[in-house]
């Protein structure tokens, strides 16, 4: 993952005024329509596909690569109707992923509120996912273009290949940072990478740029992640809508514990291994971590790694056409570095 990443810059203090709004702002309308074909595409004459699909519908959500895809596409130049509905497929599949993360971690929560598979089980729920997959393959064929066809085949392929390391991976106290960096590039940083490069392909520009607008989605993805697992072990449990430290009391090691368990000290590995054995969520071991993690830097130095990502996606925008678009996909790695949630 190092060719990903640039040097770290200091920058100004973020603007009080940047907000989600803001940065949507050149493509509100757009982001409209997407709402507005995500339910009428979630909808089914089947009572139970219908049922759940409103559920998922008014569950909310950030829409984060469907703003990248648009602010994408409309800087490059496009203009046309496809934007919109490539959008909704990369949601799509998003959601779908979603639904099976939640089967796979037997989480009992999403956004919180109860998950699709708390309230109709699992195998209900593994088959809307793939309903939600074959979907979205069948929205994108409205798009009559074999090279978006297989952009998508193929960013399904990675994610899913991220989803099948991390069982691996779980309950693992040796992961290296770079096995984990190259999880969170498959399984999150290949999806903001695919919304990107769409949007330059619906615009038909050169393969240098195509591939730019990819690096930037994939360096902006990286830090998503980053901050998500940071937000994992130090955000408020109220807020994020589950409790702390969940990933690592279901045994998934993040960057600022792999740094911290780097140092081999055996008594942060036997505090990890208490919490992944089963550490109710206020205990006091994972409030002793959460001081280990701040003390010895490692959560500062997995701050830093955000930064430097989002950093590196900004400098992939040198070249595009200045103009609002081009702002907001600038602003948008400062808002995602500074979320609560």
């Amino acid at each position: 993952m190092s060719n990903m990443t640039g040097p770290s810059a200091e920058r100004p203090p973020l603007d009080p005024m940047l907000t989600r709004a803001a940065i949507a702002r050149p493509i509100t309308a757009q982001l409209t329509e997407v709402e507005a074909l995500f339910r009428e595409n979630l909808a089914s004459p089947l009572s139970l596909i219908d049922e759940i699909g409103e559920f998922i519908a008014n569950g909310g959500g950030k829409r984060v690569r469907p703003t990248l895809h648009l602010l994408c596409a409309r800087m490059c130049g496009y203009a046309g109707p496809h934007s919109v509905l490539l959008a909704t497929v990369l949601e799509f599949i998003h959601s779908a992923t979603l639904i099976h993360d939640d089967i796979i971690d037997e989480a009992t929560t999403r956004r919180g509120r109860e998950a699709v598979n708390g309230k109709w089980g699992n195998n209900v729920t593994v088959l809307f996912g793939d309903y939600l997959f074959a979907k979205a393959m069948e929205m994108a064929l409205r798009a009559d273009s074999l090279r978006v066809m297989e952009r998508l085949a193929d960013v399904t392929l990675r994610m899913t290949e991220g989803e099948m390391l991390q069982t691996r991976y779980e309950g693992r106290t040796n992961l290296t940072s770079e096995e984990y960096l190259d999880l969170v590039q498959r399984k999150t940083a290949a999806l903001f990478g695919c919304c990107c490069a769409l949007g330059g392909m619906l615009a038909g520009v050169s393969p240098e740029r195509e591939q730019a607008l990819e690096r930037y989605g994939l360096n902006v993805g990286m830090a998503f992640q980053l901050v998500d697992d940071l937000l994992d072990l130090t955000g408020d449990a109220e807020i994020l809508g589950k409790p702390a430290a969940s990933d690592l009391r279901e045994g998934k090691t993040t960057l600022a514990v792999i740094d911290l368990l780097g140092s081999g000290d055996p008594e942060h590995l036997a505090l990890v291994q208490r919490i992944m054995n089963g550490s109710a969520p206020d205990s006091p071991e994972v409030l002793e971590l959460g001081e280990r993690l701040e003390r010895t830097g490692a959560l500062e130095r997995a701050r830093a790694k955000a930064r430097s990502y989002a950093e590196a996606a900004r400098a992939e925008l040198d070249g595009f056409p200045e103009g609002d678009e081009r702002r907001s996909l600038e602003m948008l790695p400062d808002l995602l570095l500074n979320r609560d949630h």
